[in-house]
């Protein structure tokens, strides 16, 4: 495949070495509408950050990124870590044989094998469905609603639960997300809609379902009741949130390029090339936590046994000394070292192999079914807190002739 020399795009930082107009603090809507710059100046002046905003450190370039998602010296574990008062304890916040134990009772579906088998049982008929209504109605907002639908109906699939519960599962998780992503939501109305949660899910497993992950889990004598359903809320929340933003950017991406768009109807080998290259150049989510499990230095600051310690992947993603020109969007890119999109070690994201195929099993789909797809400027940039969308997206869609091949 070829294509034209790829450009900045929507997103990219201010060159110069000035001090950003953003602070580091999530509730700065500077911080939120383009936090580019910021990540700039502290890689280059200020790698390892003491953040009284963050109540902590926080960490930029690739290498002490990863340092931290990889070393023993810093841990996941806290007992008020903010996504176990959301989730419940989970392997999210565990770690060594508790966090194995989890971990691979609930890895069998998310095995590559398993992943294709997926992408072609549920993802391609549950996206075909979807994008026939949207195309044929000519949808302005196809691409937002096909992002914030679509990850549901899979999880639900995923999961062995009906695909008529997404709307109610979407629209209970979402408290629990936004608490997680440091928005104003209360932590007494968290815990309303988590024992929600559980209940419908706890529910499903003493219904004795044969199919799907959740029945899986159940039968696992690993497993305590409690963790199935923990589990399980957690793979839930993974599988949506950072997947419907994913959505988003990648068709704002090729929305806005529609040369781009044009030449991938007709060369898909290029489609995981954009998958991959959005994912590194917008990742969903921009920032994981880890805590020092004992006195750590790192890149020559003192970090304290117990400190919180924000590691920002989306920083990692454009560190310059690992990812050449590295503000360029650029699917024809084949960096040296992974991105840290889905993180790194023994927490690297379990569902990224789903993720993936789900996102290249939606771009085909558009491709199949809409000649053209062209994002109304201004197009949105991504923007958010920790996950972080393009949103709201408006385009003008043009049915394929003859609809899906």
């Amino acid at each position: 495949m070829t294509t034209t020399p790829p450009t900045a795009g929507p997103g990219a930082p201010h060159p110069g070495t000035a001090p950003p107009p953003a602070t580091l603090d999530f509730d700065d809507p500077g911080f939120q509408a383009d936090p580019w710059a910021l990540y700039e100046h502290h890689r280059a002046h200020d790698p390892v950050h003491r953040s009284d905003a963050l109540g902590g450190y926080a960490v930029f370039g690739y290498e002490h990124v990863r340092e931290v998602l990889v070393s023993p010296r810093f841990s996941a574990y806290h007992p008020f870590r903010t996504s176990r008062r959301a989730f419940g304890p989970s392997m999210l916040d565990r770690d060594g044989d508790q966090h194995q134990r989890l971990r691979s009772a609930a890895a069998g579906p998310f095995r590559p094998r398993a992943v294709a088998g997926y992408a072609e049982r549920i993802v391609a008929p549950l996206a075909g469905e979807l994008l026939d209504e949207l195309v044929a109605a000519r949808a302005p907002d196809l691409v937002d609603v096909l992002a914030r639908t679509l990850p549901f109906r899979v999880m639900c699939q995923v999961l062995g639960l009906p695909v008529e519960e997404a709307p109610w599962l979407a629209a209970t998780l979402a408290p629990l997300v936004d608490y997680v992503d440091h928005g104003p939501t209360t932590l007494a109305e968290v815990t309303r809609r988590r024992e929600e949660l559980r209940e419908r899910l706890q529910r499903a497993r003493a219904g004795g379902a044969r199919d799907g992950l959740l029945a899986d889990l159940a039968s696992d004598e690993r497993l305590s009741p409690a963790e199935v359903v923990n589990t399980a809320v957690l793979l839930l929340a993974a599988g949506t949130e950072t997947t419907a933003a994913g959505i988003a950017n990648v068709l704002v991406a090729l929305g806005t390029r529609p040369e781009l768009y044009r030449r991938l109807r007709t060369e898909r080998e290029g489609v995981p090339g954009v998958v991959a290259e959005t994912l590194r150049h917008e990742p969903p989510l921009h920032v994981t936590l880890r805590f020092a499990a004992e006195d750590v230095t790192l890149g020559g600051v003192d970090v304290p046994a117990g400190a919180p310690v924000n590691a920002f992947l989306a920083a990692a993603n454009r560190d310059p000394s690992v990812f050449p020109e590295p503000d360029r969007w650029d699917p024809l890119r084949r960096p040296r070292r992974a991105p840290l999109t889905f993180g790194a070690g023994r927490h690297v994201c379990l569902g990224s192999g789903l993720a993936v195929a789900e996102l290249e099993t939606v771009v085909n789909a558009v491709l199949d079914r809409v000649e053209a797809l062209d994002v109304q400027e201004p197009a949105p940039r991504p923007a958010g807190r920790t996950f972080r969308a393009a949103t709201p997206v408006r385009c003008s869609v043009r049915p394929a002739a003859g609809g899906a091949r």
